[in-house]
């Protein structure tokens, strides 16, 4: 019997040739694929786990930081907005480099590359060399973020891919909650320089995990990069949003401008190259792939800079340690860690659109609630509850999001779905950060946050969750626009 390479999965180990011409090599057996496709799990759940911390540890560090290294209001921004630069400018051509040279190799790289960025971090005497060392943390992130994930997709069937991207999205909850705690602890016992040094060493098992997974999957094998796209589209992310960023300085304007020209350049590359670095027909060819994109963009950019903020309120407005803070932090992933792979389960057998959709309303409702009530005198408790109501939320909406998105394309394009929703996830967390650091110059000015200034935060802030609001509003009729669910496409 002709094997149908069109259906081809590497839960199902291939009997011949490797499918689309390409490069793609795994265990012959039943048995060892099984194992392969557990391992394969258990490193993802690992890397994610890990390699959030540091992410989201910055976020409890940075009024140390700001201490210890003189960082004014934009530069506390810049060291959120530096990573997500860089793992922006990387996303799409690290979804296509990875068909090319295969996923484990390239997840490899990328762990190498975030170990030495965080070491690097650790090591910083200026915010010059901290911003450079966090961009290169990104760098090495985004690849493996985004190759890992696409493994697992690739390694069950369709039937359980909801369930295992469950397992995986909630595991980057499990560091969301974690990481709060241990970059407390970290900060206020050893100092800011022990949050980067763990986040190095830590990421030494997942990897050592990699290396013991059989077989690579080059798909796309002999096939060549784009090297004009990947530069015109990298250049286009960080002119575009670092002049969104420093809108009111004078050279913001011109770099808006070279941005759009740039990412405009980089369509029009892209779309007469036979080896495009992103597939754009994914957008056209697929409603549902097309609006849960977009739902996804705006989830992230209307949710993404609650933990920062109030991160900054507990211990600028409250007068909190970065321990207590990290704690009370832990209330919105704890709820979305506990939710998530249940809500990926749902989605295996339910529309993901309308569960998306709800995630997105209960996102909404806990914007709400810090948009009306954030002040100094604000309770505890209702901020934790507004957390907790974003954390179902978003638990509610992440994991379907990404299996509509997964399932509405043929599976010879899961590494480029994949990589669709690592840009469209940066984007919007760039987009957010981007307009907090803008709506933080207005607001409270370019300088160090001294206390007489802390009133004039809680303003900043209430006005950003007041944007935030529409916004996912926006996404919600998004998710319901994306039709009901379909079959995987051939």
């Amino acid at each position: 019997m002709t094997r149908d390479h069109r259906n081809f999965s590497p839960a199902d180990p291939p009997q011949g040739p490797p499918p689309e011409g390409g490069g793609a090599t795994f265990p012959q057996n039943e048995e060892e694929a099984r194992k392969r496709r557990k391992l394969i799990l258990v490193t993802a759940i690992c890397s994610n786990i890990f390699g959030n911390i540091s992410f989201t540890g910055v976020n409890i560090a940075a009024p140390a930081l700001e201490r210890s290294l003189g960082l004014s209001a934009v530069q506390i921004g810049w060291l959120l907005l530096s990573c997500l630069l860089a793992m922006a400018a990387f996303s799409a051509p690290v979804a296509r480099l990875s068909e090319i040279w295969g996923r484990r190799k390239l997840s490899v790289w990328g762990m190498w590359i975030a170990i030495i960025g965080s070491a690097g971090s650790a090591l910083a005497q200026g915010a010059t060399f901290l911003l450079i060392t966090r961009a290169v943390t990104g760098i090495g992130l985004v690849t493996f973020f985004t190759t890992v994930t696409t493994m697992v997709a690739e390694a069950y069937p369709k039937e359980e891919r909801g369930k295992v991207l469950g397992l995986v999205i909630g595991s980057v909850y499990v560091s969301l909650s974690v990481g709060p705690l241990v970059a407390g602890f970290l900060v206020e016992h050893w100092g800011w320089e022990a949050l980067f040094w763990f986040s190095s060493l830590s990421l030494l098992p997942p990897l050592a995990l990699l290396y013991r997974v059989k077989g690579e999957d080059s798909r796309a094998a002999g096939e060549k990069m784009n090297i004009a796209a990947f530069v015109l589209w990298a250049l286009g992310i960080a002119f575009a949003f670092t002049g969104l960023a420093s809108i009111g300085v004078f050279w913001a304007l011109p770099a808006l401008v070279g941005g759009a020209v740039l990412i405009v350049g980089f369509l029009w590359v892209n779309s007469g190259s036979s080896s495009p670095l992103l597939d754009m027909s994914l957008f056209t060819g697929s409603r549902r792939f097309s609006f849960s994109s977009l739902a996804a963009y705006i989830s992230y950019l209307g949710s993404f800079s609650i933990t920062p903020l109030l991160s900054l309120y507990f211990q600028y407005s409250k007068g909190f340690s970065p321990a207590l803070t990290g704690v009370l932090l832990v209330a919105q992933p704890l709820v979305q860690a506990a939710i998530t792979p249940y809500s990926g389960k749902l989605s295996d057998r339910h529309d993901a659109g309308k569960l998306s959709a709800l995630g997105l309303a209960v996102i909404l409702a806990g914007i709400v609630l810090l948009a009306v009530f954030l002040g100094e005198e604000t309770p505890i408790a209702l901020i934790i509850v507004a957390m907790s109501l974003c954390g179902a939320g978003f638990a509610l909406f992440g994991a379907p999001n990404s299996n509509a998105i997964m399932s509405s394309v043929p599976p010879r394009r899961i590494g480029q779905a994949s990589g669709v929703i690592t840009v469209t996830r940066l984007t919007g967390q760039i987009t957010s950060i981007a307009v907090t650091t803008l709506i933080f110059s207005k607001v409270i000015g370019s300088g160090e946050v001294t206390p007489e200034l802390y009133p004039l935060f809680i303003d900043a802030a209430r006005i950003l969750f007041a944007i935030f609001a529409p916004l996912c509003l926006i996404g919600v009729f998004a998710s319901l626009s994306g039709g009901q669910k379909t079959k995987e496409r051939p």
